[in-house]
C-alpha cells in the first residue's frame, strides 16, 4: 500500500477508472471467481446501524482468519464511518451511498495476487508482491493485518507501524470509492477526481497517513511542485502534504469541485470566493 505498493497497483486501477463513467467491476471474470472463492472462505453479512454511508456488507474470510472476524468487521465499519464523516464535513452527503457491499480479506499477499491475477486476466508478475488492498466496484479487497505489517515495515522504515496503520489502509481505499462516487454523481465522470497527486493525496489526508510536524506548504511551494500541470515525484507523504496545505486554505469541497478543471490548482488563488472562511 502506498508509494511502492500503490505505485504498482495503479496499473490495475488507472486504466479502468479513467475510462468508465459509472461505478462497476474493474476486473474481468468476476462471476467465475465469485463462484470459486466461497469454497475456501466464510461469507457472513455484517450490519451495523450508522448515520453515515451504509455499513451493511458481507465479509469473506479464509478459515485461518475466522477467529479475527469481529476485528475485521469493526475496522471496516469504522473505516466507513471515517470516510462518511470526512465527506460530510466537506459538504458531501454519503448517507444514501453504499460504498461497498462486500469485503474480502486474504491471509497473505501471495494469495491476493493469485486471486486478482486470475480475476483480471493479468499476469501475476504485473501485480506487486507488496499488494495491500483496493476497491473494485462495491467490493473491498484487503490483505491481512499481519501481511500488511510485513510490507509496511519493509517499505517505510522511517514511518513506524502503529495500531492505526491497518485501519488507515482501509480508510484510504474506501475514500477512493467515495471520491469516485462523488465525482460521478456531482460532476458526471470519474475523470473529475483530478490528477493522481490530488486523488491519492486526498485519500492520504482522509486516512490520516504520513502526518508529521512539518509546516504546511505555502503557495510558492505548492506551485513549484504541481503548478502548470507539473507531475510531482511519486511520494504519498508529499501528496498528502500538498492536499492538506490546499485544504487548509480553500477547504476540501472546493478542491474536489475544481480538481479536474484546467489550471488546477493555480486557479484557486484567483477566486477569492473559494477561500476557506477563517475561524474567528
Amino acid at each position: 500500500m502506498l508509494l511502492s505498493l500503490k505505485t504498482h497497483r495503479l496499473a490495475l486501477r488507472r486504466p479502468v477508472r479513467r475510462s468508465r463513467q459509472r461505478p462497476g467491476p474493474r476486473y474481468r471474470g468476476l462471476a467465475l471467481i465469485a463462484l470459486l472463492f466461497p469454497v475456501c472462505c466464510s461469507p457472513r453479512t455484517t450490519s451495523v446501524a450508522s448515520a453515515g454511508a451504509s455499513r451493511t456488507f458481507r465479509l469473506e474470510l479464509p478459515a485461518s482468519l475466522e477467529r479475527q472476524r469481529s476485528y475485521f468487521e469493526g475496522e471496516i465499519a469504522a473505516g466507513l464511518d471515517r470516510v462518511a464523516e470526512f465527506f460530510r464535513s466537506a459538504g458531501f452527503d454519503l448517507a444514501r451511498t453504499r460504498l461497498i457491499d462486500s469485503a474480502v480479506v486474504f491471509e497473505t499477499t501471495a494469495k491476493a495476487r493469485e486471486y486478482l491475477s486470475t480475476q483480471s486476466a493479468t499476469p501475476l508478475d504485473s501485480i506487486p508482491e507488496t499488494f495491500a488492498g483496493t476497491v473494485d466496484g462495491e467490493r473491498l479487497f484487503l490483505v491481512s493485518r499481519e501481511s500488511y505489517r510485513e510490507s509496511w515495515r519493509a517499505l517505510y522504515k522511517e514511518w513506524p507501524w502503529t495500531d492505526a496503520t491497518y485501519r488507515q489502509l482501509i480508510v484510504h481505499e474506501l475514500e477512493h470509492r467515495a471520491h469516485e462516487a462523488v465525482a460521478i454523481s456531482r460532476y458526471g465522470s470519474a475523470e473529475a477526481m483530478g490528477p493522481t497527486w490530488f486523488f491519492e493525496g486526498l485519500a492520504v489526508a482522509c486516512a490520516g497517513q504520513f502526518e508529521s510536524d512539518q509546516p504546511l506548504m505555502d503557495r510558492d511551494q505548492i506551485l513549484q511542485a504541481v503548478g502548470a500541470g507539473r507531475t510531482p515525484p511519486v511520494s504519498y507523504p508529499l501528496y498528502g502534504q500538498l492536499v492538506r496545505s490546499l485544504a487548509a486554505e480553500f477547504g476540501v469541497k472546493a478542491l474536489v469541485a475544481h480538481a479536474s478543471h484546467p489550471g488546477f490548482p493555480e486557479r484557486l488563488w484567483s477566486g477569492q470566493a473559494l477561500r476557506k472562511p477563517k475561524q474567528q
